[in-house]
């Protein structure tokens, strides 16, 4: 009975952790930050393209890291990285040292992704209702995009007083959050994978991702493709939003409505999937991508950030479906693993596009980059989607 109580309240204390660790006041105005410390938009591309190639090394090391010690040492460790990352931000001015915090980052990021997700699948494993994951893990990114769009409106104001001083106000919500990932109890599983030839057991799971399995390889394929051109874009709103003519006062509230709309398609992700099915829930997410890519490059006039709300609702919905599809095809023990590998598939995509797409805005314009963007996912998604469809996968 008290192990049952301690599951419950990992869940509760999860939503926490998530919440403080969405405060993330620099977000609305990093691109202008960096910027202003002397980059250019090639430049921030080749920054987050190392970002996501540091992931991709480390991906798969930390998630097999999770399933042996445990997913709680990984949220711990994820979290105390996090926190450098942010105190190194707010003491960098150039790219170097900019990109000392990206590796914090990309750490962080690493131990963190595949294990909250597999942290709490198996939470509700434990309490017998794995069968409430999509809409508990929606509710929990829901909540957690809500304090990031409360981030965004206040890290607005900060930033119009001091762009750095965004990085400062965010470390005592991290400290906050990291004492959360303290008090989470081990959900107990049914087997875990020997602690020995650690290369051969992560290769065998790679295999089984990417090989064997042939419903997760093409799950994971279409995922990345998604999830790294969806991503693309963040990077060029603030240059987009100021070409519109979008005044600096306003990208805090834009960027808090982006939030907010993510946030309610993860939590309302799983009626909209049954309703829809497997199918047509997946195929919808690159039409919608590659859409708002296009309707961005030839419409471009003070309210064209509008079409970047579809984008938006991909990236909630996406977030909660594709997991909840590729957990239930992962045995527990190699759960994180297994989200690891397709993170790194992402992170992998996303490192190969961006710093073309930052030349391309800076040699070209950035409707002639959106363009890129738009058809390139089209015919990328299209063809994932038929060999989804060929294989009866969905």
């Amino acid at each position: 009975m008290d192990d049952e109580k301690k599951l419950e309240e990992n869940i509760w204390k999860f939503y926490l952790f998530r919440i403080f660790s969405g405060m993330m006041f620099s977000l609305p105005i990093i691109v202008l930050f960096w910027q202003d410390n002397g980059l250019n938009l090639f430049q921030i591309m080749v920054l987050q393209s190392l970002f996501a190639l540091a992931v991709v090394l480390l991906e798969i090391p930390t998630g097999y890291f999770a399933d042996i010690f445990g997913r709680k040492k990984s949220l711990i460790i994820s979290s105390i990285l996090y926190l450098l990352a942010i105190v190194f931000y707010s003491l960098g001015s150039n790219f170097f040292q900019f990109l000392i915090a990206e590796i914090f980052f990309s750490f962080s990021m690493s131990f963190m992704s595949g294990a909250d997700s597999a942290f709490i699948y198996d939470t509700l494993k434990g309490l017998g209702r794995e069968h409430l994951f999509k809409k508990i893990w929606g509710n929990i990114l829901f909540y957690s995009l809500i304090a990031m769009s409360f981030a965004s409106i206040v890290g607005g104001f900060i930033g119009g007083i001091d762009l750095r001083m965004t990085f400062y106000a965010t470390i005592p919500f991290f400290l906050i959050a990291t004492f959360f990932t303290f008090s989470l109890v081990e959900p107990e599983r049914r087997k875990t994978i020997i602690k020995q030839e650690y290369l051969k057991q992560i290769f065998q799971i790679i295999k089984f991702s990417l090989i064997d399995n042939k419903r997760l390889k093409w799950l994971m394929i279409y995922s990345a493709i998604v999830i790294s051109f969806n991503q693309t874009s963040l990077w060029l709103y603030q240059p987009y939003f100021k070409l519109s003519g979008l005044d600096i006062f306003y990208f805090g509230f834009i960027f808090a409505g982006f939030n907010i709309v993510a946030a309610l398609t993860s939590k309302y992700a799983h009626i909209f999937e049954e309703k829809l099915g497997e199918k047509y829930s997946l195929a919808m997410l690159f039409v919608l991508t590659s859409i708002s890519y296009l309707l961005m490059s030839n419409f471009v006039f003070l309210f064209s950030f509008s079409f970047a709300f579809l984008q938006q609702f991909v990236r909630g919905f996406s977030n909660v479906v594709i997991v909840d599809y590729i957990n239930k095809l992962a045995p527990s023990e190699i759960r994180a693993t297994v989200m690891s590998v397709e993170g790194m598939l992402s992170k992998l995509c996303y490192a190969l596009i961006i710093p073309f797409i930052g030349w391309f805005a800076d040699v070209y314009t950035l409707p002639q980059a959106f363009f890129i963007l738009g058809i390139t996912v089209f015919v990328l998604g299209g063809i994932s989607m038929l060999f989804i469809h060929r294989l009866k996968l969905a």
